[in-house]
Protein backbone atom coordinates (compact mmCIF):
# COMPACT_ATOMS: atom_id res chain seq x y z
CA UNK A 1 0.00 0.00 0.00
CA UNK A 2 1.48 3.22 -0.86
CA UNK A 3 1.50 6.32 1.65
CA UNK A 4 -1.17 8.18 -0.05
CA UNK A 5 -3.46 5.26 0.23
CA UNK A 6 -2.78 4.63 3.79
CA UNK A 7 -3.51 8.01 4.85
CA UNK A 8 -6.72 8.24 3.27
CA UNK A 9 -7.49 4.54 5.09
CA UNK A 10 -6.39 6.24 8.38
CA UNK A 11 -8.39 9.27 7.67
CA UNK A 12 -11.19 6.55 6.51
CA UNK A 13 -10.93 4.71 10.03
CA UNK A 14 -10.77 7.95 12.22
CA UNK A 15 -14.11 9.29 10.92
CA UNK A 16 -15.48 5.75 11.16
CA UNK A 17 -14.42 5.79 14.70
CA UNK A 18 -15.76 9.64 14.97
CA UNK A 19 -19.06 8.51 13.81
CA UNK A 20 -19.44 5.76 16.29
CA UNK A 21 -18.47 7.60 18.95
CA UNK A 22 -21.33 10.28 18.47
CA UNK A 23 -23.73 7.85 18.21
CA UNK A 24 -22.61 5.46 21.55
CA UNK A 25 -23.64 8.55 24.02
CA UNK A 26 -27.48 7.77 22.94
CA UNK A 27 -27.49 4.05 23.66
CA UNK A 28 -27.84 1.73 26.79
CA UNK A 29 -24.97 0.28 28.39
CA UNK A 30 -26.72 -2.84 28.08
CA UNK A 31 -28.09 -2.54 24.20
CA UNK A 32 -25.41 -5.21 22.19
CA UNK A 33 -24.84 -2.18 19.99
CA UNK A 34 -23.03 -0.12 22.66
CA UNK A 35 -21.23 -3.32 23.69
CA UNK A 36 -19.78 -3.95 20.21
CA UNK A 37 -18.65 -0.41 20.07
CA UNK A 38 -17.02 -0.42 23.45
CA UNK A 39 -14.92 -3.43 22.75
CA UNK A 40 -13.84 -2.00 19.87
CA UNK A 41 -16.02 -4.93 17.23
CA UNK A 42 -15.34 -4.57 14.09
CA UNK A 43 -17.42 -2.29 12.10
CA UNK A 44 -19.41 -5.26 10.09
CA UNK A 45 -20.32 -6.93 13.49
CA UNK A 46 -21.41 -3.15 15.04
CA UNK A 47 -23.57 -2.67 11.78
CA UNK A 48 -24.90 -6.34 12.78
CA UNK A 49 -25.55 -5.43 16.35
CA UNK A 50 -27.45 -2.69 15.39
CA UNK A 51 -30.18 -4.12 13.17
CA UNK A 52 -30.64 -6.32 16.23
CA UNK A 53 -31.15 -3.68 18.41
CA UNK A 54 -33.45 -1.66 16.09
CA UNK A 55 -31.33 0.64 15.30
CA UNK A 56 -32.05 0.44 11.41
CA UNK A 57 -31.02 3.65 9.97
CA UNK A 58 -27.81 3.81 11.79
CA UNK A 59 -26.44 0.56 10.29
CA UNK A 60 -27.42 1.28 7.14
CA UNK A 61 -25.50 4.61 7.60
CA UNK A 62 -22.26 2.71 8.74
CA UNK A 63 -22.94 0.48 6.11
CA UNK A 64 -23.05 3.10 3.45
CA UNK A 65 -19.92 4.77 5.33
CA UNK A 66 -17.63 1.32 5.32
CA UNK A 67 -18.70 1.04 1.29
CA UNK A 68 -17.24 4.38 0.62
CA UNK A 69 -14.10 3.71 2.54
CA UNK A 70 -13.92 0.35 0.97
CA UNK A 71 -14.22 1.64 -2.50
CA UNK A 72 -11.88 4.89 -1.75
CA UNK A 73 -9.33 2.02 -1.00
CA UNK A 74 -9.50 0.36 -3.97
Amino acid sequence: MNLVLEARVGQDVSGLEEFLAEFRPTLRAQSKTAQAIDRQAPFGQVAYEAIGDGHIEFADRLGRFMEICLRRST
